[in-house]
């Protein structure tokens, strides 16, 4: 039985040294990553807190449900969708690397289904550049402009940033809505974070979010605005992994859910610096190798093409090979 390659999702943690991270591009999601996570409902005491070499331990977390975002090409959205985004001479402010599937969003006169989010991380910032949806029935692509500069580069513990966003569209037998954001970031924290299946050396960033919803109806030839409850975000965020490991909401001064990692589906992750691991033979049958780096300790999940983790919690320690039991997978991409 051959296994055309393999897919290791490798969460690799340094092995004794403690030391604040420095965070650029290639930390941010990309097309082609799978980012598999759950989330929880358990109320979550002191997530404020924080500080330089902290440890938080949030082990104890339990999955409500769990999910999985895939990041795609914006070549591979609705061709209606990629208007802005996939234009540079036009709208190069707005072009995108990738675009991720979002929430429908329905309320009084307003449907918004086949939502994808369009994100690009190259450059200064990381930023939504808008989204694609059908709106009440009918396709459309709406920019943001200016951009939501979700995180700018390189993301270091004291940093502290601020942008605004807007966007705005018509609503088919409605009239138009418009949104305003206003985002102050502050990376507060660096040092430990532990989650249930494994440790990462993170920077912790906190994002409050201000929000105005204006709203106009032509059949009443009047509008009105809404400000939306403050929210703060947040995030800790961990090298090579996309989004962040841990993220909770707080709206309103309520903790309303927490998200945290749940394993990527993205080849062989990054390793903090320094070399990638190695995995032979590649194709296998029933048996492969895993060679982590000599100073590298890490912990494996063995992932099948639905992202279903075969293996989950095995720590591997870099100097020497790690068997890997492929006897009692299915034939297919692991």
């Amino acid at each position: 039985m051959q296994h055309p390659f393999i897919l290791i999702s490798l969460v690799v943690i340094p092995g004794l040294a403690r030391a604040q991270v420095i965070l650029g591009p290639s930390d941010m999601p990309g097309a082609g990553d799978t980012i598999r996570y759950a989330i929880t409902f358990e109320p979550l005491a002191d997530v404020a807190t924080t500080g330089a070499a902290y440890e938080w331990d949030y082990s104890f977390l339990t999955a409500g449900q769990e999910g999985a975002d895939t990041m795609v090409t914006v070549g591979s959205t609705p061709l209606l969708y990629q208007f802005f985004f996939n234009n540079p001479l036009l709208y190069p402010q707005n072009v995108a690397g990738h675009a991720v599937r979002g929430s429908d969003v329905g309320m009084q006169g307003m449907q918004l289904e086949d939502v994808y989010d369009y994100f690009n991380a190259a450059g200064e910032s990381y930023r939504n550049v808008g989204f694609g949806a059908t709106i009440n029935g009918l396709p459309a692509s709406v920019r943001r402009l200016p951009v939501d500069h979700v995180h700018r580069f390189p993301i270091e513990f004291g940093d502290q940033d601020s942008s605004f966003s807007a966007y705005e569209m018509e609503i088919p037998t409605m009239g138009f809505f418009r949104e305003q954001q206003w985002r102050y970031n502050q990376v507060d924290g660096w040092g430990t974070l532990h989650l249930p299946h494994a440790s990462f050396d993170v920077l912790r960033v906190r994002s409050v979010l201000h929000r105005r919803d204006s709203v106009f109806i032509e059949q009443l030839g009047t509008g009105f605005a809404i400000d939306q409850p403050e929210l703060i975000e947040y995030k800790w965020l961990a090298p090579g992994m996309g989004s962040p490991v841990l993220l909770v909401y707080d709206m309103g001064g309520l903790v309303t859910t927490a998200r945290f990692h749940q394993g990527s589906v993205t080849g062989i992750g990054t390793t903090h610096g320094g070399p990638l691991p190695a995995v032979h033979p590649n194709p296998a049958q029933d048996r492969a190798w895993l060679h982590l780096p000599v100073d590298r300790v890490g912990v494996v999940e063995l992932i099948d093409p639905l992202g279903r983790c075969l293996a989950m919690g095995r720590t591997a320690k870099g100097g020497g090979p790690v068997a890997l039991d492929l006897a009692g997978s299915t034939s297919g991409v692991h």
